[in-house]
Order: structure tokens, then sequence, then C-alpha cells
């Protein structure tokens, strides 16, 4: 795996994990305002397996949101929720089939809402898919929101739950952002809970752009709040085995390959514990017989996906 593919699967199971255990903060990116525990996280997938959302939030018609009139009568409406590192036009097509699928399979009316984490050197941001073929036309726009765009609200703590993504939205980011980023979720007035679990994907995201003594000493204070929800926890044991190591490129490399597969082994236990409870022995087992952190890494994203671990392990 070449180091941009490992980036974008760091950053794309940094973001499940974070639109998973926040909601509530992506619909007000739309301008939604929807208390967390009156949204329920629907299962995402449709019936044919290759088309499964990110995320699915299911909201009561009630809590002050309008619909479309031929759609009135709904008692709840879905957001249906995508986001992608950079724009991918290849995409379109499958976000049109899962909105349909989504819609015919749930039964209420169904929102597409694609969130674009960085601005990169693209100058485009598709917010519709269009078909023509002479005068015939068919037509499917959703809501586009660039992230870059609410950093000013990132930075002010109106959406501090996103402050692990600020430094995404920075064409050169400097350890000042970082460090605001541990600020705005200190100050965020969250459950300790989601407090570390900000604090760990941030440290996890930025580690793709600063070296990991910086990040020591940015999150220093942090890191036994972070330990504690697993997400770290090797990124740490790995570099005290890498400095052991330094200057011997050969070893060094196996280190940093065995961290890296121990780094997604314990964000797989860590996530799976939360959808479907703490792994048996066989399980761990199983787990622990897996040394390719590719496969891991899916697995982690899969987590989303399905109900049990014997379905992830299958």
């Amino acid at each position: 795996m070449d180091d941009a593919t490992d980036q974008s699967n760091a950053i794309d199971i940094s973001v499940k994990a974070l639109f998973r255990e926040c909601p509530a903060v992506a619909l007000r990116l739309a301008g939604l305002e929807v208390p967390a525990s009156a949204i329920r996280v629907e299962d995402p997938n449709v019936n044919l397996p290759e088309l499964r959302a990110d995320h699915v939030f299911v909201l009561p018609v009630s809590q002050g949101i309008t619909v479309s009139p031929v759609f009135s009568g709904a008692e709840e409406i879905a957001v249906y929720l995508e986001y992608q590192l950079q724009p991918d036009q290849s995409v379109l097509t499958s976000w049109f089939a899962k909105c349909a699928g989504l819609t015919r399979q749930m039964g209420i009316p169904v929102v597409l809402m694609v969130i674009y984490l960085q601005r990169g050197e693209r100058a485009t941001f598709p917010d519709n898919y269009g078909v023509s073929i002479g005068t015939l036309t068919t037509q499917f726009s959703f809501t586009a929101v660039r992230l870059w765009e609410y950093a000013d609200r990132i930075r002010s703590g109106e959406l501090a739950e996103l402050a692990p993504l600020l430094i995404l939205c920075e064409d050169s980011p400097t350890e000042q952002v970082v460090r605001l980023e541990v600020d705005l979720i200190h100050n965020a007035g969250l459950p300790r809970g989601i407090e570390a679990d900000l604090l760990g994907l941030a440290l996890r995201i930025a580690s793709r752009q600063f070296p990991r003594s910086v990040l020591e000493n940015l999150f220093q204070e942090d890191l036994d709040m972070i330990r504690e929800t697993g997400i770290i926890e090797e990124w740490i044991a790995d570099g005290e085995v890498r400095g052991e190591v330094r200057g011997e490129a050969r070893g060094e490399a196996r280190g940093e390959a065995r961290g890296k597969v121990q780094e997604a082994r314990n964000l797989l236990v860590q996530l799976g514990g939360k959808r479907f409870g703490q792994p048996d022995p066989q399980v761990t087992a199983a787990i622990e017989a897996i040394d390719s952190a590719e496969i891991l890494e899916r697995l982690v994203v899969r987590t989303l996906d399905v109900e049990t671990w014997g379905e992830l392990l299958a």
C-alpha cells in the first residue's frame, strides 16, 4: 500500500468513526439543528452488497424539519451521508443508485449530503449527476458541503466536534493548527469518552502530516486519556520500538510495518467492540492471526456494514 492510499484509508476510517460518534454535527453543517438523542443511526446496507452508504441518519420530522409536499405525511426522513477526501466523478452513479435503493428499502424520504473534506488542487466539487439524450434528461441533485468553507465555524467552537478535521481545511497545516484542535476539543464540554475519542482521531489524522516527535509533544498531556480509547496504544508503543532501532533502516522498516499492523488491529477491536461487544477468545485469536495492515483496515471499514463478529470475519 503506498503512502497516499494509507493516508486516505486512515482518514476514511477516522471520519467514519467521528460522524458515527457525533452525527448531530454533520447535520449542523447543512443547517439542521437536531439533538443527538433524536437521531437514529441506521444500518446503511441496501440489497446489493456493493452499494453501501457511509452513514444513514434517521430523523423525526417533528424536530422542526420540513419536507416537500409529496412527502407531507412522512413521520421520518433519512439523511444519507457520503464524504470524500477529494472529488471523484466516478462515484456519482453509485451515489445515485444508493440513494434510490435506500429510498425504496426504507420507505421514507431520503436525501443525500456529500462532505468534501479537502480542497487540494481541485476546482470543482460536484453537487449533481445528470444525463441528457436529445431532449430527454435525468437530473439528480444533492447538497455538497465543502468543509474548508466552515473552518471559521470550527475554529470558533461552534462546530468543535469537527476539530480533528480542521487540519484538512488547511493547504499547509502547521503545528499551531493541531494545538488549536486540541484546545477546541478540551473546551467543547463534551463527555469524557467522546473527548478522548476526538483527541485520538485528531492525533491519528495529524500523524499523516507531522512526525511522531512533534505529535508526542503536542498531545503530551492527553496521551493517557487517548490511550484509554485504544486508538493510539500501539502508535505510542511503535514509536518506542522504532526509536530503539533508529539508524538501522531495515529494522526500522520492519518495526514500522509491525506498528501499522498492530495499530489497525487495535482499532478493529475497539470499533468492533462498540458495534458487537467485546470479542470472545476465538474471535481474538482470529484477529491476532491476521498480519496484514491492509486486510485489518478493510475489516475496520466493514465494521459499519455488518452486525456480528462472525459476519465480519466470515
